[in-house]
This record gives C-alpha cells, sequence and structure tokens, in this order.
C-alpha cells in the first residue's frame, strides 16, 4: 500500500468516524426483548471480564437512562458505535505508524500496513452493522459482526508477532469491543 492509498484510507476514516456518533435514541425493534443495563450485561456475557467490557461500555452515557428497559437493539447499537469509534483511532494510529516512523523495520511496516487494510474492511462491516440495526434489519447481520471480529483478529496476529507494538494494547481492546457488540447483537436472535 503506498502512500496515497493510507491517505486515502485517513479519509475513510474520518468519514466513518461520522458515521459513528450519527444519531441517538432509535424507535424499539419489533420483537426485541426490552432490559436494564445489568440484564442485558449479564445476559450476554459469559465472564465476568467480559461482563465489565459491557458495563463499561454502556456506562458513561451510552444509552440514556441505564437503570431502566431499553430494546436490546439500543445496546447493541451503542457497543457497535463504540466498537467501531475504537477501531477508527487504532486505524489512525497504524497509518500514522507507517507514514511517520520512519524507524520501523519490514517486518513491523508490514504488519501495520497489512492492519491498516484489515481494519478499514472491519470499518466497512462494523458500518454495515450500524446501518442495519438502526433500521432494525437483522439479516446477514451475524456475517458482518463475524467479518468486523475476524478482520480485527488478523491484525492481532500480526502484531503479536512482533517484538513490542503500540498498537497491540489498542487491538486487544478493539477485539474485545468488537466481541460484546456481537454477543449483544446474539441476544436480538442472529
Amino acid at each position: 500500500m503506498n502512500t496515497m492509498s493510507l491517505l486515502r484510507l485517513l479519509v475513510l476514516v474520518a468519514a466513518s468516524s461520522s458515521l459513528a456518533a450519527a444519531g441517538d435514541e432509535k424507535p424499539p425493534c419489533p420483537g426485541a426483548p426490552s432490559m436494564t443495563v445489568e440484564a442485558v450485561c449479564r445476559n450476554a456475557s459469559g465472564t465476568q471480564a467480559m461482563y465489565d467490557v459491557c458495563k463499561d461500555a454502556l456506562g458513561g452515557g451510552a444509552v440514556p437512562d441505564p437503570l431502566s428497559d431499553h430494546d436490546v437493539t439500543v445496546y447493541a447499537l451503542a457497543a457497535e458505535r463504540g466498537a467501531l469509534a475504537s477501531v477508527g483511532a487504532t486505524l489512525g494510529t497504524a497509518v500514522d505508524l507507517v507514514l511517520h516512523n520512519s524507524s520501523l523495520s519490514g517486518d513491523e511496516k508490514d504488519a501495520y500496513t497489512q492492519c491498516a487494510e484489515a481494519y478499514a474492511t472491519a470499518e466497512r462491516a462494523m458500518g454495515s452493522v450500524v446501518g442495519k440495526l438502526d433500521v432494525c434489519r437483522l439479516d446477514g447481520l451475524a456475517d458482518d459482526y463475524l467479518n468486523g471480529l475476524l478482520d480485527i483478529e488478523s491484525c492481532r496476529d500480526r502484531v503479536l508477532k512482533l517484538p513490542a507494538s503500540p498498537l497491540y494494547a489498542m487491538v486487544l481492546v478493539d477485539r474485545n469491543k468488537a466481541a460484546l457488540a456481537f454477543l449483544l447483537g446474539k441476544l436480538l436472535g442472529i
């Protein structure tokens, strides 16, 4: 990937960041269960660690009045938007490393370039999830969730092989957020 292609990716990152921030409360989706944040996190999480990720993701204003019941789609949408924003930040860091860090080894530059490509693909899949959840369309949603998650994991596998990577911790956070979003989506019956 050349410098011009990476710059185009930066433009896509900026565009997708505005998509991730669009919209607040949405009307309920037909047939979706309603729960509190506590209930949805307990139902979606198989471990204490994922429960903590869920509570962090849905707390702090991500959803209105977390003590009230909301359509699970509201939570799934909030989690996916949070994951998408995190992926955008990591993509920006990967592109910045490739463009502005002349001390990178060939392996590092290759890994970060491949991560940028995988993350751009993940953003498209995750943006599709947001678009479908916004209009309560569940067809193909599981594939979109999984495609985004697999793209993030492909980057994780690349940076894991490096001696020390500033992206590694970011990618793990992205993976956890994307996994949480998928688990919340599963509560919709996908």
